[in-house]
């Protein structure tokens, strides 16, 4: 979350937050990252096929999708959540790349 805390229903996401999200298993990445060592900071090492992510159904900008620098094997997005995404305590977030879809919900507030 922007104030760099775990996204829980006491610390929830909120309209305007740009939002980090840790994963695995987002595939190939440019420029590639040597197996088992720590992803690049400069270059960014970014997803090939860039994700796709809503809340609630809104699309949320893409501000990066790839390995997390100074991470080994972990990818992060970064998004931001616009001010129309809908409110409520289970908001569906949805990330669908490659054909693959994994979706969680979160506590949204204004």
């Amino acid at each position: 979350n922007t104030n760099n805390l775990l996204v829980t229903d006491t610390n929830p996401v909120h309209r305007g937050d740009v939002v980090t999200i840790y994963l695995t298993g987002m595939g190939t990445v440019t420029p590639s990252a040597a197996a088992g060592q720590p992803a690049p900071m400069d270059p960014l090492s970014m997803a090939v096929v860039q994700p796709d992510v809503t809340l609630g159904g809104v699309h949320l900008p893409l501000y990066f999708a790839g390995l997390s620098p100074g991470q080994v094997g972990v990818y992060q997005i970064d998004v931001a959540v616009p001010a129309n995404t809908p409110l409520g305590l289970a908001i569906p977030l949805t990330i669908t790349q490659g054909g693959q879809t994994t979706t969680l919900s979160v506590r949204v507030v204004n």
